[in-house]
């Protein structure tokens, strides 16, 4: 079995694959680089029993991560009740994609993106290619001609959220909905409302630009909220579930080969 983990700023999604790529089991929780390797483990275990599976089989780890002192925590945690040198990725593994010539430093591409896009490159081999990830921030990056070419990031909607209620003295913390229309009648329904649209006005704009360089791209969105917005965006799309774990899996595959 193969463990795959994507640590991100807000949580850590994590999932047990068999050796044929079938995700066995899966869960999320909130990133804590306050947590012991021990407190991850029992988590990792807990669920797993939960599942009827053993993970001593696991006997390959593989980490995506964008905070770096909870990659520590994940290095400490393999070694420790693994006894596996974990894959960490990043832009100088091997990759199934160049990166185009005017890219000032592909060591800075996160590798939640590395793995986002290795998945999609494998679903759409010959294609064109932006693939949308709405997490903490809402990312986007392209694909052409096999060759990663640019990208672009703006604030996720939790976090624009976020930054209302922390840079405002009146405008409350709110959970987020889908808004039933655009005028709201109160300030929640406001706030609602102005971070839905402008999130799907934003994407919707920021598409439209990468197709007047990009010829025909398959455009793929994922992460927790694209289901909720994709019902918004008038554009050729579809949504992909577990790209970032399915591409980490995919990762792992393509160093073992010989």
């Amino acid at each position: 079995m193969i463990l795959c983990i994507d640590i991100g700023n807000t949580q850590i999604v994590t999932g047990v694959f068999s050796n044929s790529g079938k995700i066995l089991y899966k869960y999320r929780i909130a990133s804590n680089d306050k947590l012991t390797e021990d407190e991850y483990f029992v988590h990792l275990k807990t669920l797993g029993d939960f599942h009827n599976i053993a993970i001593q089989n696991i006997k390959a780890i593989v980490i995506s991560s964008v905070v770096p002192n909870i990659t520590n925590i994940f290095l400490y945690l393999s070694k420790k009740y693994f006894d596996v040198e974990p894959l960490i990725v990043d832009s100088n593994i091997k990759l199934p994609f160049t990166f185009d010539e005017k890219m000032e430093n592909p060591n800075q591409l996160g590798a939640d993106r590395i793995a986002n896009v290795v998945e999609a490159m494998y679903l759409y081999p010959n294609e064109n290619l932006v693939v949308v990830d709405f997490g903490t921030a809402t990312t986007f990056d392209v694909i052409s001609d096999k060759k990663y070419v640019g990208g672009s990031i703006l604030p996720g909607i939790n976090l624009s959220i976020n930054a209302l209620f922390k840079s405002t003295s009146k405008l409350p913390r709110i959970r987020f909905d889908k808004p039933e229309s655009i005028l709201g009648t109160n300030t929640i329904q406001h706030i609602n409302a102005g971070i839905y649209y402008g999130t799907i006005g934003q994407i919707k704009e920021i598409i439209f630009q990468i197709q007047k360089y990009v010829e025909n791209p398959v455009i793929i969105m994922t992460g927790g909220l694209s289901e909720m917005i994709s019902s918004e965006i008038n554009i050729p799309h579809e949504i992909r579930e577990d790209l970032n774990l399915k591409g980490l899996f995919r990762l792992y595959l393509m160093q073992s080969m010989k």
